[in-house]
């Protein structure tokens, strides 16, 4: 046997060293597991140590009394050579932290490292049980203002109760027990959240690659079934979209996100978040990527490295997903990263990252290269069709078709302070919009509308 130490091995010549032994055994267990070997050196060579009578049952003693939670090893006595080995094996733990002589230790390489307070706090939250959206609001249900019209929207089109009022309907969905409604409840049907203020969604656009320069920015604090439109609303204003000319009656439009693709990473930020986290959910639109950070990290049973291939659904917060299912926002569990990876390869893009950064997961979206869009697609369609394919705007133009789409009779000198142009450049941009017959002025200038033209 030639055995080196290593993230799962540690070697120890006797039980003298057993404060050192324990240590491992708890850095092992918040890691990955791994075996404290007793009875060799360093380099492996046996010590030649013989255990005692009382040994093994002294050691267990002492790893039950100096670990929190409890470790209960696997401890096997070997004859080795001319003595004997001790191998104690300790999985990894399904409760972290854990700590030994009041520290919590994490294995790295062939090291004992002590966790910091952060790395702590941040395994203590990943490691705890979520119930914040069953949990009951602190506040008396009828000074809570629900939102009637979204509630009988709802009601009319899934769940079709007989009720006589808003909490009426929140009772027969178990959302009310005692006067007070849970934070489910709240997030999903309050008109106006006042009271969960890490549930408030923040939206900016930033200039460049980073977040020092603001374009733009919002917050939603509105129910979380209405956000999820209202975030798209703010995304489409500040990304681009090209119109494709293919022979279809209508030209295809191609935006530098697939849409349903981040309509999907946003439901999964609102349903999946970390609540008893303080933070908010962030939408972040740069020049060349979109990122959306989800307070929390992924439940301890999801490997972030797997996270494609495991297809697996763990819900965090499960009356939130019922809801959401109920009401046809989340079509099956377990399915939605695979549709954000197959909507990102329709529309052209780089498959987008998954990571867990600063305390949160965050899906991070590569803007499409519109290049490469349409170029073999002329061979085909272009001699008929008689235009060129994949006719391109500005990003000042596709800006301003977004303000139109979401308000038709938006002004020109609204549209200068939307979007930081001088208005005599915007009249510019609306003239040739207009020459391409993408966008047409219906009525006079005071009392008309703004008409997208489909071909």
């Amino acid at each position: 046997m030639n055995l080196k130490e290593s993230e799962k091995i540690e070697l120890k010549s006797s039980f003298a060293e057993w404060k050192e032994a324990i240590i491992s055994l708890c850095a092992f267990a918040n890691k990955k597991g791994g075996k404290v070997i007793i009875g060799m050196n360093d380099d492996g060579v046996a010590s030649g140590i013989q255990v005692g009578k009382n040994t093994i049952e002294d050691f267990a003693n002492k790893i039950k009394n100096n670990t929190d939670p409890i470790l209960y090893p696997s401890i096997n006595v070997k004859t080795f050579g001319l003595g004997e080995i001790v191998e104690i094996d300790v999985s990894e733990s399904d409760n972290k932290p854990v700590f030994a002589f009041d520290r919590a230790y994490v294995r790295v390489g062939k090291t004992n490292q002590k966790m910091s307070q952060t790395e702590v706090r941040e395994l203590i939250k990943r490691y705890a049980l979520s119930d914040f959206d069953k949990m009951y609001l602190e506040k008396d249900l009828k000074k809570i203002e629900f939102d009637a019209d979204l509630i009988k929207k709802i009601n009319n089109k899934y769940y079709k109760f007989r009720i006589s009022s808003e909490i009426d309907f929140l009772k027969q969905l178990g959302l009310v027990f005692k006067n007070k409604t849970t934070n489910a409840g709240y997030l999903c049907f309050a008109k106006n959240n006042t009271n969960i203020y890490q549930a408030i969604v923040k939206a900016a656009r930033f200039k460049g690659q980073s977040v020092v320069k603001f374009l733009d920015e919002k917050e939603f604090d509105g129910s979380i079934i209405h956000c999820v439109d209202q975030i798209m609303n703010f995304i489409k204003r500040h990304i681009n979209t090209e119109f494709v000319i293919t022979g279809k009656p209508e030209r295809d439009e191609i935006w530098d996100y697939p849409l349903l693709a981040l309509r999907e990473a946003v439901i999964n930020a609102l349903i999946h978040r970390d609540y008893n986290d303080s933070g908010n959910i962030q939408i972040r639109i740069f020049d060349n990527s979109l990122e959306i950070w989800s307070p929390g990290l992924l439940p301890k049973e999801i490997d972030i490295k797997n996270i494609l291939s495991e297809s697996r659904s763990i819900p965090r917060n499960k009356k939130l997903v019922e809801i959401f299912h109920q009401i046809n926002l989340v079509e099956s569990w377990g399915t939605g990263f695979q549709r954000i990876i197959e909507e990102c390869k329709k529309n052209g893009n780089k498959l987008p990252d998954f990571s867990e950064r600063a305390g949160a997961f965050v899906i991070s979206f590569q803007k499409r290269e519109q290049e490469k869009v349409g170029e073999k697609v002329g061979e085909k369609v272009g001699e008929k069709v008689g235009e060129k394919v994949g006719e391109k705007l500005t990003e000042n133009q596709n800006r301003i078709i977004s303000l139109i789409k979401e308000d038709e009779k938006i002004s020109i000198v609204e549209i200068a302070h939307r979007i930081d142009m001088a208005e005599k450049n915007v009249e510019n941009n609306l003239r040739k919009l207009k020459e391409k017959k993408i966008i047409e002025r219906i009525g006079p200038d005071k009392g008309g509308y703004w008409q997208i033209i489909k071909k």
